[in-house]
């Protein structure tokens, strides 16, 4: 028999040794709830990040079809030019080739009357005799025969005006003729580079459309997130994202297929060597005294676009110095196209010189030169900033080719960022 005193402590015993796997049950799945609730909170906060991203991407994408809109509108201006300078040139050949088939007609007539007279005075000699022979004296013989001799001259000499005419007629319907291939030409390539903007503007829609599914989905998303699985969340997530990047690096890159029409409609002529250009490099560097923090390649990070069979590329050199800092120039050459927003590039500048050689200056906290401008080697541009895609103050030069990114670091004096031009 037990006693009630060692009862108790047997059946304390028992309680303790059943309370034991109920706690760690409950402290295992505090610890589970805990770790789901974190990676929901990372999961949720890249949600967030992605959404902010697609969001800036599409007010970039608003701006660029809306500057496709206006170049758009500039090229139709200049179909139009063409098309009535075409129909002005039309009408003024109608009326020189009216004014050669007229003069034509007089020259053939005056002809004919000479060889008229030349083949009576053959067939009948004697009538001119006769009209000397009516002569009342030497005096009226002298005159008849200067009256002839008038004649027969103002005949020719009309003749021979009216063939200077005409060679003058012919000589204006081939400049008119020149003028209008001119016009058709300018028209056929207005029309191709419409074509090509119409297009960019079909791209850039869709990309817009995509990305505002994307936004409607990641909204979504976040809704449902508390609902599902940590593995799925992450798989959904990791999902949008990938398939986010491809959108906006697509939409970076119809930032360069605007440069290239836009090089197409305005070939540049007049740009010389300035006073103070490197004798020795064709570049120099945008900002002396920088610090390179990346280099032109491939890059891990998931921010850059796919580019030459890598899955992120990196189609600059980046260089950093304090915020504000003056951004110059590279190379004498003319601004054109300076853009604005909130992702990619930020606040950029594209100038295009010599050679087909263009270089892009972005993350700049504002642009200092416009569309058009011309600038000379080392002259500001910018001032350095942290705008659009960027983690810090720097600047992303990038150099292309025929519209290739290229590295630029074999264009530039050796060793670090400096103001040495040679």
């Amino acid at each position: 028999m037990i006693r009630p005193a060692a009862a108790v402590a047997v059946a304390l015993c028992v309680l303790g040794l059943a309370a034991q796997p109920a706690a760690a049950d409950t402290n295992s799945d505090l610890a589970q709830a805990q770790q789901r609730a974190a990676v929901i909170m990372q999961v949720r906060a890249q949600l967030g990040t992605n959404l902010a991203d697609a969001l800036a991407a599409q007010d970039q994408l608003t701006r660029s079809l809306q500057a496709n809109q206006q170049q758009q509108q500039v090229t139709q201006g200049k179909i139009d030019v063409a098309n009535a300078k075409i129909a002005d040139l039309d009408t003024e050949i109608a009326r020189l080739n009216d004014e050669i088939a007229r003069t034509d007609h007089k020259i053939e007539v005056e002809r004919a009357q000479l060889k008229s007279l030349a083949r009576a005075l053959y067939v009948q000699p004697g009538s001119l005799l006769v009209t000397l022979a009516e002569s009342k004296n030497l005096s009226d013989m002298i005159s008849r025969i200067s009256d002839l001799n008038s004649a027969g001259g103002r005949a020719r000499d009309l003749k021979s005006q009216l063939i200077s005419d005409e060679a003058l007629e012919v000589s204006d319907r081939s400049k008119q003729q020149a003028a209008r291939d001119e016009q058709v030409g300018l028209r056929q390539a207005a029309a191709k580079d419409l074509a090509a903007l119409q297009a960019l503007q079909q791209q850039e829609e869709d990309s817009k459309a995509k990305l505002d599914l994307k936004i409607a989905q990641t909204r979504a998303e976040l809704v449902l997130i508390q609902n599902q699985s940590t593995q799925l969340a992450q798989q959904i997530t990791q999902l949008l994202q990938d398939q986010q990047d491809a959108i906006i690096a697509a939409a970076m890159s119809q930032v360069w297929d605007q440069v290239k029409i836009y090089e197409g409609q305005n070939p540049l002529t007049g740009i010389g060597t300035s006073a103070n250009h490197s004798k020795t490099f064709r570049f120099v560097w945008p900002m002396p005294g920088s610090t390179i923090t990346q280099g032109f390649g491939p890059t891990p990070y998931w921010f850059e676009p796919a580019y030459g069979g890598f899955a992120h590329f990196h189609t600059g050199v980046d260089q950093a110095l304090p915020e504000g800092s003056p951004v110059q120039a590279a190379d004498d050459g003319v601004v054109i196209l300076v853009g604005s927003g909130p992702y990619g590039y930020g606040n950029y500048v594209v100038l295009e010189h010599q050679g087909g050689l263009t270089t892009l200056y972005g993350h700049l906290n504002r642009a200092l030169v416009k569309v058009g401008d011309a600038v000379t080697q080392s002259q500001p541009i910018g001032l350095e900033g942290s705008t659009g895609n960027s983690t810090g103050p720097h600047l992303h030069f990038e150099l292309r080719i025929n519209n290739q990114p290229v590295d630029p670091m074999p264009y530039l004096p050796p060793g670090p960022p400096s103001d040495f031009k040679g």
